[in-house]
């Protein structure tokens, strides 16, 4: 295997004579070559290389600098001319001051071929050098490595052997000592496989050192900075530094930022209520009891509500202070309303190719306060939008360019959306419809059957996946595929009565849900939207947006046939569930940010009546009162107040709540350890706020030992022993030990009207 050894070589006409007779000696055959740069030597190191090459013609060259360029530039003229000069496999770089001796390099040969390295590199077992440079060697290191990645333990030692392959197409601009890191970075950065092995050093013995002098010290660090800022600049953390310095759409990046600035403030301005919804407490508690419960785990995620928000939440959920106070779940709604916006800027946008629609878009959905509260909160609906949002942008993507990649990524939104909230199923159908139905109108006759079934099948695939999946688990978990919606805790029946008043009346039905959507939003928006859709018919825009409008007949239909219960003022007096009218604000954005698109033609037909007003200021105007209408109609809706904040608020202001906020401070004062039997369901304001420790909590989802301890609590180890009295609303734990003989170990130590907590006398 041919070699060429590199040497450059300044002031060493005392070290350079027998350095390179020391490397001849290794190297046999014709096809080995040393090749000596002479960057510019003030002394006779010129005359002694050019003596060398004269005896040993063929085996020695030498290649001169005219005048003193730094060790970067001797490194590159030698890596240069061993690339063109000779034909060598292998290129080994090292230093003229015999410091390193050649009889550790066919050693390294072998390596290379053992290892299948693409590069050996050494490292000096013992440096044998004074104090200063090797501390300064040390530093340099440890800079390589923090800026650069380098992952080796010498940076700068002189002894590399590398493959003529990785340095053919590599462009080295290192100045002074810059140069060794900069190799070794990038031929790391093409992958390369790099073996370290250590190498003797040994004490100068002519001449003197100038890594310490001061300007090739400043050079070298400038050089390091330089070259860091180079890689940082392309590698994907600097590219997005660059996009948000330099954002390729700026309407885009300033919707992104006011977003991010409105969520933090809503949080704090809701920060004294986030957990006002019952439910936020629940998905808190599944979230932590994967990771801390009698029976930790996966299967801790149950069967009723959908998984991705708790799995989510996993790597914030065990911070307690962010567990406690609901932060470990408000950070991913906050994170999708903030994801939310964009996506319906950009949809906007793409459909309309004005940045006025994609502002007015983000706008309306940004400033709406049902969503400005509910992202404050670890409630589920805005990860919903989330998926949703990105769903529909990557299928108008994909209707208006036919790059199948977003077709895909639409279909992966979707499934993400099917595992989030169960609104989400019916939407599933309704894509998979459009995507038929827009492949089948832009195909050609021939072969249309096969390319609708293509498409849908490219798209349905990832979409339906979630939903089964979540079929698949029941049947895991619970052996039956349906349990998440006949099951004990999530069939109908535990929420809706039967004196529902949506329940059979087509008509209420659908009155009941616009006063939810317009308790979300207040009513100026929807009636834009209104107008919104009578332009996106009239031009003839992209029908996948409308796929959304599928989730007002769909939850029509659920209060019609009693799936579950939504209440509004308007009609039963008091508020539940008005939440979910919120999805619709999907829809509403989008129809909206469309109908502002309308402003441009507008108002190019106003200013050929006021020829003598800029179009450019017209147009402005015209934005800006758009921006206006929407601001107020959100000012407005918030004015006649929040619906969801407000729920949430009725809730917690009830008599029962107030008494379970009783009974849980009681038991976070006066609780000792040892284990609690306590449902959760119907229980969870009780189980979060007593603080006590979740493993000791013996609960319906405690596989193999719930049972027993309904059974014999004391011979399972219970000291603790919850029951909800509630008229109506007693839980398990009462129905099996009200009365029994099970409870004659234990003392009653708290009752209210209620519920009742018995404590084991210590033994």
């Amino acid at each position: 295997m041919s070699l060429a050894v590199v040497m450059p070589a300044y002031c060493e006409e005392g070290n350079l004579e027998a350095t390179v007779m020391d490397f001849l000696s290794v190297l046999e055959g014709g096809e080995n070559q040393i090749i000596v740069v002479n960057d510019g030597s003030l002394d006779a190191t010129g005359v002694v290389a050019e003596d060398l090459a004269t005896r040993f013609p063929g085996r020695v060259s030498v290649v001169h600098h005219e005048t003193n360029q730094g060790y970067g530039a001797a490194v590159r003229t030698g890596i240069h001319a061993a690339l063109e000069r000779t034909d060598a496999e292998l290129i080994f770089l090292t230093d003229s001051d015999g410091q390193f001796l050649a009889r550790q390099l066919p050693w390294f040969v072998e390596v290379a071929g053992k290892e299948r390295a693409d590069a050996v590199v050494g490292y000096r077992m013992r440096r044998a050098d004074p104090l200063a440079r090797r501390v300064c060697g040390w530093l340099w290191t440890r800079m390589g490595r923090a800026l650069l990645r380098v992952r080796v333990r010498d940076v700068d030692c002189a002894y590399k052997l590398l493959d003529r392959r990785l340095l053919e197409n590599v462009s080295l601009y290192g100045d002074a000592a810059t140069i060794s890191p900069e190799l070794l970075a990038k031929v790391q950065a093409r992958g390369a496989r790099v073996v370290q092995r250590p190498v003797e050093h040994f004490p100068r013995e002519h001449g003197h050192q100038t890594g310490l002098n001061p300007a090739v010290v400043l050079r070298s660090l400038l050089g390091l900075v330089r070259l860091w800022a180079g890689m940082f600049r392309h590698s994907p953390l600097g590219r997005a530094a660059q996009r948000l310095i330099r954002p390729h759409d700026p309407a885009l990046a300033v919707l992104t930022v006011v977003a991010a600035v409105l969520s933090v403030v809503a949080y704090v301005w809701f920060a004294n209520v986030p957990l006002s919804y019952p439910d936020a407490v629940s998905h808190l508690l599944i979230s932590r009891r994967v990771l801390e419960s009698p029976t930790p785990g996966l299967a801790q995620l149950g069967g009723v509500w959908l998984p991705l928000p708790h799995l989510l939440a996993l790597p914030l959920i065990w911070i307690d202070a962010w567990y406690l106070s609901g932060l470990a779940g408000s950070l991913i709604s906050m994170t999708a309303y903030v994801l939310t916006a964009r996506y319906l800027y950009k949809t906007a946008h793409l459909l309309t190719r004005s940045r006025a629609a994609g502002l007015a878009a983000g706008a309306a959905f940004a400033l709406c306060p049902g969503a400005l509260y509910l992202q404050s909160t670890p409630m589920t609906e805005l990860p919903l939008l989330a998926c949703l949002a990105a769903a529909v942008y990557h299928l108008t993507r994909w209707s208006v360019a036919w790059e199948h990649r977003h077709l895909a990524a639409a279909g992966l939104a979707a499934m993400l959306a099917t595992l989030t909230r169960y609104e989400a199923w019916v939407f599933v159908p309704a894509a998979t419809v459009v995507v038929a139905a827009i492949t089948w109108i832009r195909s050609s006759r021939e072969g249309r059957l096969r390319r609708v079934e293509a498409h849908v099948i490219y798209f349905a695939l990832p979409a339906f996946a979630g939903i089964a999946g979540w079929l698949a688990w029941n049947v895991v978990i619970f052996g039956d595929p349906f349990f998440f919606h006949h099951g004990e805790f999530s069939r109908a029946s535990l929420w809706v009565s039967g004196a529902e008043v949506t329940a059979g009346s087509w008509g209420v039905s659908a009155l009941t849900y616009v006063y939810a959507v317009l308790g979300n939003m207040g009513p100026a928006l929807p009636i834009l939207a209104l107008c919104g859709l009578a332009v996106h018919l009239w031009r003839r825009r992209s029908a996948v947006p409308l796929t959304l409008l599928v989730f007002l007949p769909f939850f029509v239909f659920t209060l019609y046939g009693g799936q579950r219960p939504l209440h509004v003022e308007e009609i039963t007096g008091d508020l539940y569930n008005v939440r979910f009218g919120l999805v619709m604000l999907l829809p509403v954005a989008l129809l909206v940010g469309g109908l502002v698109a309308e402003i441009r033609p507008a108002v190019t037909a106003l200013r050929l009546r006021l020829a003598r007003v800029p179009a450019a200021r017209v147009r402005g105007l015209g934005q800006i009162a758009a921006g206006a209408v929407i601001v107020a109609c959100c000012v407005a809706a918030t004015a006649s107040g929040i619906d969801t904040r407000r729920e949430a608020e009725a809730f917690r202001a009830t008599e029962v709540e107030h008494a379970a906020a009783r009974a849980a401070q009681w038991l976070k004062r006066n609780y000792t350890g040892g284990d609690v039997l306590m449902a959760t369901f119907g229980n969870e304001t009780m189980t979060f706020d007593s603080h006590v420790p979740l493993p000791s909590i013996v609960y319906e989802g405690s596989f193999r030992r719930w049972q027993p301890a309904l059974r014999d609590p004391a011979a399972n180890g219970i000291r603790w022993i919850h029951l909800r009295q509630a008229e109506g609303r007693q839980d398990q734990v009462w129905r099996a030990l009200d009365g029994s003989a099970a409870l004659r170990p234990y003392t009653l130590v708290y009752e209210d009207h209620y519920r009742r907590i018995y404590r084991k006398a210590d033994t």
